[in-house]
């Protein structure tokens, strides 16, 4: 999985450095991206960036800015001028998390930017280490309760922290977070067992399932994963009304002008309407979310009422 990946991330940068030659008459687009080099989010835009390249005619260049749970980049879009020559792939921490939990941000979501295409998704995955005495999240549960903030948890990013918050309040649990740098500090103490579980997309997590380094013990989804089948529910081990997704979305400033919101919305979608890039997808642990323009618009938006009601639960606030 980790060759895969490095070999669509080669692919991709190889053939976004090349499409400036496509750009005769047409200014470059800029994609940004909250995330560093190499990730997942990254990896996922740089192959949306070769197929938006080619069916716009232009240069799609990746830029990532990292850091501050995503305010960086979210403020570099919020100022950009609104003429569709810059986005930025935006995952849900990003877009609807963060102003969930935060008391202070420098955007809004819903007046900042305009929605283009939600263009994949996945469950969460709640994943131990792969020799861990737990089997099933109901061991979880029962450990938890056998022994308050007797469970570790390990958290690197905001949407690891507010499933894992929400859990214990649905299950009337108390457990102890570990808070990590990344996604990726996490899971050498993971896979160690130096922590118990912890909540992750598959984009992330798919290599150390398949390594067998980790076991899933439930996913997130209203119904089975088609790519773990064998994995149930957070719903079906008890608790109904979790329900989480992961998805990452394209996005505008606020006042991009509707003509080119859906010239982009169409690129995108005859990008991922093909078998290559659908594959590509589907193998780095993510699925192909086909909506239209007010879809992937109207989709964003409840989902910012979706974790604000989350958090509320979870009572999750953060300065």
């Amino acid at each position: 999985m980790r060759t895969l990946n490095l070999t669509v991330l080669a692919t991709a940068l190889a053939i976004t450095c090349c499409t400036p030659a496509l750009a005769a008459g047409n200014p470059p687009i800029t994609m940004l991206v909250p995330f560093s080099a190499g990730g997942s989010t990254d990896i996922l835009a740089r192959v949306l960036a070769k197929d938006m390249g080619e069916n716009l005619g232009t240069a799609v260049i990746v830029e990532n800015k990292p850091g501050a749970e995503g305010f960086i980049a979210a403020r570099q879009l919020k100022v950009a001028k609104p003429d569709g020559n810059t986005v930025m792939l935006v995952t849900t921490s990003v877009y609807a998390i963060n102003p969930a939990i935060f008391s202070e941000i420098p955007y809004d979501s819903q007046k900042d930017f305009a929605t283009i295409d939600v263009v994949a998704s996945s469950p969460n995955v709640i994943l131990a280490p792969a020799n861990s005495k737990y089997v099933t999240l109901r061991d979880v549960i029962d450990a938890a309760r056998a022994k308050p903030e007797g469970v570790y948890y390990g958290t690197g990013a905001t949407m690891h922290l507010l499933n894992s918050k929400w859990l214990e309040a649905l299950s009337n649990t108390r457990m102890t977070g570990v808070p990590y740098k990344g996604s990726a500090a996490v899971y050498p103490d993971l896979i160690a067992g130096r922590v118990d579980f912890m909540v992750d997309q598959p984009l992330s997590s798919l290599s150390f399932i398949q390594s067998k380094q980790l076991k899933p013990l439930a996913v997130t989804s209203a119904q089975r994963w088609q790519q773990m089948p064998d994995v149930p529910t957070v719903a079906e081990q008890g608790y109904p009304e979790f329900t989480t997704t992961s998805w990452w979305a394209l996005i505008a400033p606020a006042g991009t002008p509707a003509a080119t919101l859906q010239k982009l919305h169409d690129a995108v979608s005859k990008g991922l309407a093909t078998q290559a890039t659908q594959e590509k997808i589907r193998q780095i642990g993510a699925d192909i979310t086909p909506m239209s323009l007010a879809q992937s618009q109207a989709y964003t938006h409840s989902e910012l009422d979706k974790w604000k009601s989350i958090a509320n639960t979870a009572k999750v606030k953060l300065n």
